[in-house]
Order: structure tokens, then sequence, then C-alpha cells
């Protein structure tokens, strides 16, 4: 089973055409959790998604939909920001996504970020040293070739949907 974290940034509206077909055919179960401004500002694409998945998006705690999640086998949050990413190196878990991911990584489960970060953000100290920290807890971070992009512009055309799910699959070598 398959936790999928998006956050408000553009590539998640391709979400529910780019990403949730691949993860199917793959074999995952995928819950999709969205934190409260991704599902805002994306209002259309959530609809898609809960279409794909057969089951809400979660933005809260059971009480929004009536029943608590399974544990997941592997977390992919994508596309991450820069407030997600620094905030998931702090260990704060302030909303449900962000408590729901603290959690994961106690509990040791694999867990991928894939960053859509504008270079200005990228730029900021503590962007780098926030991937330094998840890297030092295990977490993969799979950077797109377009990444970070530059501000107003748009990576999501190029991003690593699939190198994501490559590395939460187990290793068959």
């Amino acid at each position: 089973m398959l936790y999928v974290v998006v956050c408000a940034a553009g590539a998640t509206r391709l979400v529910p055409d780019c990403f949730l077909p691949v993860a199917a055919e793959r074999g995952w179960d995928t819950y999709v959790l969205a934190t409260e401004q991704a599902a805002d500002a994306f209002g259309p694409t959530m609809r898609e998604i809960e279409a794909a998945t057969g089951r809400p998006v979660r933005t809260g705690f059971h009480t929004t939909v009536g029943y608590s999640l399974p544990d997941p086998d592997a977390v992919i949050v994508a596309p991450a920001t820069f407030n997600t990413i620094r905030k998931m190196a702090l260990g704060v878990a302030d909303t449900y996504v962000l408590t729901r991911i603290a959690e994961q990584v106690g509990r040791g489960v694999p867990i991928v970020v894939g960053p859509y970060v504008n270079a200005d953000f990228a730029r900021h100290p503590v962007y780098e040293a926030s991937l330094a920290t998840l890297r030092e807890w295990g977490v993969r971070i799979i950077v797109g070739p377009r990444e970070p992009h530059t501000p107003g512009g748009s990576a999501a055309e190029g991003f690593p949907w699939a190198e994501l799910l490559d590395a939460v699959e187990p290793d068959t070598n």
C-alpha cells in the first residue's frame, strides 16, 4: 500500500494522468493525501484523483472521511513544496499530512520526496540543509531534470514520476 502526498505545486495537476495509472500498473494500492493548500488550490484535480483511486483524498484526520488509513508500505511526497520539505526536515507535525509523514519516518517506512521548488526557494540556505537532513534519515530525494525551476516557470512536464515509483519498489537484484 502506497501513500502519495501531494502539495500545492503545479505538477499536482498531472497526478491523475501521469502518476496514478503508472502506480496502478505496478500493482500499488494508492491512497492520496493532500495538504490543505493543495486541496484548496486544485479542487478539480482532487476530484480527478478521487475518481481514479475510488476513494477520497485525505486532508484531515479520520473524522473527515470516517475511517483510518492503513499503514503504508511506502510513501511518496510529490510534488513536494519548499514549505513541506522544510517542515518535514524539522519534524513538524502540525497538520494531518505532516503528522502522517512524521509517523512513517519513525516507523522506518521507505519515503521518497520529489521536490517541485522554484530556483529562488532552492537558493535559500535552509533548502539544501533540509534535503541533507531528510537524506540522513533515509528519505530518498529524486530531483527531476528541470528542478529547481525558474520562478513562475514550470517543470511539471519533466517531473520524474516513474523514478519516484522506482525508488520505492523493492530491489530485485
